[in-house]
């Protein structure tokens, strides 16, 4: 009895708060941008590209990774991501250079992608599906209040002048809950579950992914590369767009990722609500572009940004959270991987796209247009998705 409820606790509470911590190491880099380029003379688009590294590191892990949680325990891979996370934000408090910046944030990426793969196959192998999908709706809700929060305490440390303590903060965060982990015992292993079954090598790849997968992974392409494509350059776009100083600026962006929660838990709701979830991505996609379209032409005011970034966020629940019902539970490590690796693929693109944009532009107002275009992109693929294959029974 006590060791179910140690593994409820660790599911309902600790598993959301160390994805959050993940989260704030992945991030700290964002409020202090303008600060590490103007300190260490780096330009626009070498900034973008080490924003681009972070995001190509993580999605390039998140395949092996999906795999490695299947072949051996769960908690040596996070591990591993827990030491080259710590590792990569003590680099980046010292990199002097773009060189630098750009390895960190790639070993940072890597690392990190070991991650989200481990967490969702420790959730489907010790809950409930019902249970599940609460839980990584937790976990969701981490990830999109991860930014705000790490902008927020940007914002104060940027005005103490002690900015570089958000590189120490997060780690020690991490450090403090792996020990958590570390002492719950829970299932963390896969193996046998293919001794006893007729899964073979190549089903073991193949079993993680099916068209609605597949197709539900290039939404999510579209989805991040709004999403994670406007969160790195929110800072500049509010610094150059309303002449805000660089820790207002930072608090300003913290804005941001509150408004997704907001549309997070209103799609959740909704989902509980109707079993078409394909309107729900349909609706988000289109009045997002319908709202961004008119204030890239029309020069509308600042709540039509909010309004059209909670409108995006209303499916991003349905990514994830019912994946145990489109694959077997030993699969959804792998399929959660593919997916979260299209969105960084989407998060990579686009952070490039947007660097070279402003640096030959030096028109921020070009961010909004860009995310336009993929709101439309975004819409044309949700409707492919099939509505009754995400059910809720």
């Amino acid at each position: 009895m006590e060791e179910k409820s140690n593994i409820s606790q660790l599911l309902t509470f600790y598993l959301p708060l160390y994805y959050l911590s993940f989260y704030l190491c992945r991030y700290g880099v964002l409020p202090v941008g303008p600060i590490l380029v103007e300190k260490n003379s780096i330009s626009m688009l070498d900034y973008g590209f080490s924003l681009s590294a972070l995001y190509t590191g993580y999605f390039l892990m998140l395949i092996p990774a999906g795999v490695i949680v299947r072949k051996i325990s769960v908690k040596k891979t996070i591990y591993t991501g827990v030491l080259g996370t710590i590792s990569a934000n003590i680099i980046i408090l010292l990199a002097n250079s773009s060189t630098i910046l750009f390895v960190a944030l790639f070993l940072n990426g890597i690392s990190q992608g070991l991650i989200w793969p481990s967490l969702m196959q420790i959730v489907a192998l010790n809950s409930t599906k019902k249970d599940a999908e609460w839980t990584v709706g937790l976990m969701m809700t981490s990830a999109i209040l991860g930014p705000s929060i790490v902008f927020i305490i940007g914002s104060i440390l940027i005005s103490l002048n002690l900015w570089w303590a958000i590189f120490i903060l997060g780690p020690s965060l991490l450090a403090v809950l792996t020990l958590k982990i570390i002492k719950t015992r829970i299932n963390v292993r896969t193996q046998d579950i293919y001794k006893t079954t007729f899964l073979t090598k190549k089903s073991l790849i193949l079993g993680g992914l099916n068209k609605e997968i597949i197709i539900l992974s290039i939404t999510y392409f579209c989805f991040y590369s709004i999403l994670r494509g406007i969160v790195g350059w929110l800072p500049y776009f509010l610094i150059h767009e309303f002449n805000l100083k660089e820790s207002l600026a930072s608090l300003g962006s913290g804005i941001f990722p509150i408004l997704e929660t907001v549309g997070a838990f209103i799609g959740g709701y909704l989902s509980n609500r109707t079993k078409n979830f394909r309107k729900i991505f349909n609706y988000a996609f289109f009045l997002s572009f319908l709202l961004l379209s008119l204030y890239s032409f029309f020069n509308l005011p600042a709540l039509t940004l909010g309004l059209a970034f909670i409108l995006i966020s209303l499916p991003e629940w349905l990514f994830f959270s019912k994946l145990s019902y489109l694959v077997e539970k030993e699969h959804v490590g792998f399929a959660s991987g593919f997916i979260d690796m299209m969105g960084y693929i989407g998060s990579s693109t686009s952070n490039i796209i947007i660097g070279y944009i402003i640096s030959t532009t030096k028109d921020y107002r070009n961010i909004i247009l860009i995310l336009t275009l993929y709101s439309l992109l975004g819409f044309i693929f949700s409707l492919l998705i099939k509505s009754h294959k995400l059910s809720s029974t």
